[in-house]
C-alpha cells in the first residue's frame, strides 16, 4: 500500500486510508518528541509592526481562555464578550493593534481560528503544534483599516478555536486577547479608514454549492469601494490543493491516494453575477503539514497570520448607487469540476464616501473581466503511480468606471496580470515527489480626476518548491526526506502624474527540511533557515533566523 505523501499529517502513518482519516480530524498531524521533550518557541523573522509611540490604551478582552473541546455539549467555543474602545483613548486612533498570546503543553493537532468584531473577520490564524514540556507564542495583527466598527462604540468580540482533547491528544489551548488603541498627534496622524464596513458574514464553499453570496446595501454617496477576502481550503485534500494531481491521473492512479482536481483554484468575487475580481489563495502550510519537524520552531509562510486578499472594486460603484440590495457572491473555481472538499472564509467591504454630497451618480464603462482563468493542463501517465504534468492558469482582466462626486468627475481602472504554473514529477507510487509551483501577481489602480494622474502597482511573488522522497530497505529500514523552499515577494509602488512617490519591497523565504530514519536506529532531524528583508518609508529591515532540531544553529 503507497504512502500518501500530499496528505502526510504525521509521521509513520501508512496507507491511503488512514491518511484520509487522520485528514478528517480538521487539523495537522500530532506532534511528537522528535526533539526530546521541549524545542524554542515558535519564532520568525518578519518585520514586527511598527506602533506609534502617542498615548494608549489596552484593553483586554480574553484573559487565558482555555480550549479543550470544541465539539462537547455545550463547546467551549467561540468565546464571545463584548469589546468596549477605552473612553481615555478615544479615537480617531492612529493605529489599532489586536495581540494574543498563547501555550500548549503535550501533544496535539495544530488548529484553525478566528476573530470577529461587529461580526466581521479581522483575523484568521493557526496554532502551532506543542512540544511535550510546553511552548507559548504571540501574534501581533493591524486592525487598524477595522477601525469604524469600532468608532460605532462596543462591538461584539468573538473567538473561535475549536480544539479536541483526550487522553492521546492532551494539548489545551490556553489564549489571552488584548487590543491596543494609540491617539493621534501631529507626528502620527490619525488613520485614513473606509467610513463603512459590510461583510458577506461566513461562507463555505463546496462541489454541491460552489457559490455563496449575500445582499447588501451601500450608501448612497459611495466613492470608492475595496473588498478583502479571508479564504481557506479545508478537508483532506484541499488544504493541500497546490499539490493535487489531474482528475485523469487520479482516476487512473487510486492506489496512491492522490487528490484530483489540479493544482489551481480560484476564488471569484462577482457582483450581481458580474465577475469583478478573482483570488488565487497563497497556499500555506501549517505547523502540521508534509513533516511537522519543518516547523519547528519556525512557522511557515502566513500561517500563524493568513492573507486578507484585496480586491479593488471602485470601478463598479455606479452599480450600486440606486440604494438597493445587490448581490455580492463569491464562487470557488469551475476547472476540475471544482474544488475536492471546502473552501470557507468571509468577504468584508470597504465603503468610502463623498463628505461633500448625499449622493454619487456613476457607470461601469468597460468591462473586460474573464469569467473564469484560462487553465490548460500537459500531463504523461507512466503507469504504477507515477507520471509528470504541467498545469498553468493566466488571467489579463480590465475593469474601468467613473464615479461623480462634490470634487469632480473620478475615472479608475483596474488591471489584473496573473499567471501560475505547477510542475510536478511522481514516481514510485507517490513515494518520490518534486514540485515546482509559482503564482505571479500584478494588480495596477489607476485614477484620474480631483487631481493628477495617480497610479499603484503591486506586484506578488509565491514560489513554492518541494521535494518529498520515502524508500524501504529489504531489511524494513525507512527512511523519509523533505526539502522545502517556500516564499513571498511583493513590490508597491505609487506614483502621481509620472512620478514615483513611493516604493516598498518585501522579500521573505523559508528553507525547511526533514529528515526521519526508522528502523535498526531511529532519526528524527530537522531544520530551517529563514530570511526576511524589506524597504520602505520606515526604512530597510533585515534578518536571518537559523535553526537545527528546534534550536539555534550554534
Amino acid at each position: 500500500m503507497a504512502l500518501r505523501p500530499l496528505l502526510r499529517r504525521a509521521a509513520g502513518l501508512v496507507g491511503a486510508a488512514v491518511l484520509t482519516l487522520a485528514g478528517t480530524l480538521t487539523a495537522a498531524g500530532p506532534a511528537h518528541a522528535d526533539f526530546g521533550t521541549d524545542y524554542h518557541d515558535p519564532v520568525t523573522a518578519t518585520k514586527p509592526l511598527t506602533r506609534p509611540d502617542t498615548r494608549s490604551c489596552t484593553v483586554e478582552v480574553m484573559h487565558e481562555r482555555e480550549f479543550r473541546n470544541g465539539y462537547g455539549n455545550p463547546p467551549d467555543t467561540p468565546y464571545t464578550t463584548t469589546l468596549t474602545p477605552p473612553a481615555d483613548c478615544a479615537g480617531p486612533w492612529s493605529a489599532v493593534v489586536l495581540d494574543l498570546h498563547g501555550q500548549v503543553a503535550g501533544r496535539q493537532f495544530d488548529r484553525i481560528f478566528s476573530v470577529r468584531v461587529g461580526g466581521v473577520q479581522v483575523l484568521l490564524s493557526s496554532t502551532p503544534e506543542p512540544s511535550k514540556d510546553g511552548i507559548a507564542w504571540n501574534v501581533e495583527h493591524d486592525v487598524t483599516r477595522y477601525a469604524p466598527l469600532l468608532a460605532d462604540g462596543p462591538q461584539d468580540f468573538s473567538f473561535d478555536l475549536a480544539n479536541v482533547t483526550d487522553a492521546t491528544y492532551t494539548g489545551v489551548f490556553t489564549i489571552s486577547a488584548s487590543l491596543s488603541f494609540y491617539t493621534a498627534d501631529e507626528h502620527w496622524p490619525a488613520a485614513h479608514t473606509a467610513d463603512r464596513l459590510l461583510t458577506t458574514g461566513p461562507f463555505g464553499l463546496t462541489q454541491a454549492a460552489p457559490t455563496a453570496g449575500r445582499d447588501l446595501t451601500f450608501p448612497r454617496n459611495l466613492e470608492r469601494l475595496t473588498a478583502e477576502v479571508y479564504a481557506r481550503g479545508g478537508g483532506a485534500c484541499e488544504e493541500f490543493a497546490y499539490a493535487s494531481a489531474p482528475d485523469a491521473f487520479a482516476a487512473a492512479n487510486p492506489g496512491t491516494g492522490i487528490c484530483g482536481k489540479g493544482p489551481f483554484r480560484e476564488l471569484r468575487l462577482t457582483v450581481d453575477g458580474r465577475v469583478a475580481g478573482a483570488v488565487w489563495p497563497y497556499p500555506v502550510i501549517y505547523t502540521g503539514g508534509w513533516d511537522p519537524l519543518l516547523w519547528r520552531p519556525v512557522p511557515g509562510v502566513f500561517a500563524f497570520d493568513l492573507p486578507a486578499y484585496r480586491l479593488d472594486l471602485t470601478p463598479y460603484v455606479g452599480l450600486l448607487l440606486d440604494g438597493r440590495p445587490h448581490t455580492v457572491g463569491v464562487t470557488v473555481n469551475a476547472a476540475e469540476a471544482q474544488s475536492n472538499d471546502v473552501w470557507t472564509g468571509q468577504v468584508n467591504l470597504f465603503a468610502e464616501t463623498d463628505h461633500g454630497a448625499a449622493s454619487t451618480t456613476g457607470q461601469l464603462t468597460d468591462h473586460r473581466v474573464a469569467p473564469e482563468a484560462t487553465v490548460a493542463t500537459d500531463l504523461a501517465d507512466h503507469g504504477g503511480g507515477s507520471g509528470d504534468w504541467t498545469v498553468t492558469a493566466t488571467r489579463n482582466d480590465l475593469a474601468r468606471g467613473w464615479v461623480q462626486t462634490s470634487h469632480g468627475r473620478i475615472t479608475t481602472e483596474v488591471r489584473d496580470e496573473l499567471a501560475f504554473r505547477s510542475t510536478q514529477r511522481l514516481r514510485d507510487g507517490g513515494n518520490d515527489l518534486t514540485l515546482r509551483n509559482g503564482t505571479d501577481l500584478t494588480r495596477t489602480t489607476s485614477t484620474w480626476g480631483g487631481g493628477p494622474h495617480r497610479t499603484t502597482t503591486v506586484h506578488e511573488g509565491e514560489p513554492l518548491d518541494v521535494s518529498y522522497r520515502v524508500s524501504r530497505d529489504a531489511a524494513g529500514n525507512s527512511d523519509q526526506s523533505t526539502t522545502m523552499e517556500l516564499g513571498y515577494h511583493r513590490e508597491a509602488t505609487a506614483a502621481t502624474g509620472g512620478h514615483v512617490t513611493e516604493r516598498s519591497t518585501v522579500d521573505h523565504t523559508l528553507r525547511p527540511t526533514a529528515v526521519r530514519h526508522d528502523g535498526d536506529r531511529t532519526v528524527r532531524t530537522g531544520s530551517s533557515t529563514e530570511e526576511y528583508r524589506s524597504t520602505g518609508p520606515e526604512g530597510p529591515y533585515q534578518r536571518t533566523l537559523s535553526f537545527v532540531d528546534g534550536w539555534p544553529r550554534t
